[in-house]
């Protein structure tokens, strides 16, 4: 068996410094994060009970012993502290020996259940020399502009990925169900070298397609229908996100127009994607270009979202938004058009973002195919 991936120790310093720095930026002298990506981000760590504390000179993982040895070999640049049942009444204690008067504890608020808050807010209480707050962002802030390892990760996700669609077109698929050609796609992936799935796959045909987060069923996939496949890889922790959308058959007109209109917005939104652009004015391209083709009130989604660790995170490709794109950033490209009882259309890529532009991840013909 082979020993765990570890993140190389020149990343590891360069992600705490860049925490370290945000830290310092909203005024605190720790931080304590509860989410499983916060965790590996900063430690190497993959466990699914564990928390992370950042304080201005130390990197503490916090687990239980059924961990102890994945911690070791996992995080080996993180004190490890074992913590009992409930690991959380712990961190007051420990955050009273590592902060210096006056500084201010962040408390992750992302990742922080209503109960659980409430048990941390009472042992906290009994240390009223304590001071503290609830915030978010201060890691995964951090984790949206990627690393050269990161993007090493995320580029082997993304041909992957790649591969099993083209898997996907050497499979037959009218006469089978949506639930079938999900799985096989998520055992081709696991097969060759998927660490998992990094969302439940969508394989939906037929009016079915027209649900943007359609779950495969047990229904038959029949000839003349469109059909959105959306599947993701996993590699070192890093996720990929693509989707395409098939022919079974003859289509009417309409549909192959909404085609050929998704396809357009794509298109001219990768070419446009690049430093510097806001997120809400890209997705306002990629509407624009399905409005002027009359089919805008069946966009009803973001443009994209970050990809990195968690397959949704920052920054986020919405009419809403105040991000702006920079260089290492990583995203998809989704646009859709969804009409009820006919059939849904969606082209997506990850991409990640270059001084030159969007740099596709997912590389694959977008034009539309026949599948049998």
């Amino acid at each position: 068996m082979s020993g765990p991936v570890l993140i190389p120790s020149s990343s590891l310093s360069q992600r705490l410094e860049r925490v370290r720095e945000s830290m310092r930026t909203a005024g605190l002298g720790a931080f304590v994060s509860f989410g499983e990506a916060d965790c590996r981000y900063l430690t190497g760590f993959t466990g699914e009970a564990a928390s992370v504390v950042v304080t201005e000179d130390e990197l503490i993982l916090v687990t239980d012993s059924r961990f102890t040895l994945q911690a070791r070999e996992e995080a080996p640049s993180a004190r490890l502290l074992l913590a009992n049942e409930h690991r959380d009444d712990q961190l007051a204690q420990l955050l009273r020996g590592s902060l210096t008067e006056g500084r201010v504890a962040g408390i992750d608020g992302e990742n922080l259940t209503v109960r659980r808050w409430d048990r941390l807010r009472a042992s906290l209480a009994e240390e009223p020399r304590i001071l503290f707050t609830v915030t978010g962002e201060i890691v995964s802030g951090c984790r949206v502009v990627k690393f050269p390892d990161e993007l090493a990760e995320l580029r082997a996700a993304g041909e992957l990925v790649t591969q099993a669609f083209a898997h996907l077109e050497e499979m037959p698929v009218v006469g089978r169900t949506e639930g079938e050609v999900a799985l096989e796609l998520e055992f081709y992936l696991r097969q060759h070298g998927s660490e998992g799935i990094p969302f439940p796959f969508i394989v939906a045909a037929g009016p079915r397609s027209a649900m943007p987060h359609a779950e495969p069923t047990s229904a038959l996939i029949q000839p003349g229908q469109l059909m959105v496949v959306d599947i993701g890889a996993t590699v070192g922790g890093y996720a990929s996100d693509m989707t395409r959308t098939y022919a079974t058959g003859t289509l009417p007109a309409e549909l192959h127009e909404a085609y050929g209109v998704v396809q357009a917005a794509q298109a001219r939104t990768r070419e446009r994607a690049g430093p510097g652009m806001p997120c809400r004015d890209l997705d306002s391209l990629g509407r624009t270009v399905i409005s002027d083709a009359g089919l805008g009130d069946f966009f009803v989604h973001s443009l994209g979202h970050g990809v990195g660790l968690e397959v949704h995170e920052g920054p986020r490709l919405s009419a809403n938004s105040d991000d702006i794109l920079a260089e290492a950033m990583v995203v998809t490209i989704e646009p859709g058009v969804y009409l009820a009882g006919q059939g849904g259309v969606r082209i997506e890529d990850t991409v990640v973002i270059t001084p030159a532009g969007a740099e596709v991840l997912t590389d694959w013909p977008r034009d539309l195919k026949l599948l049998g």
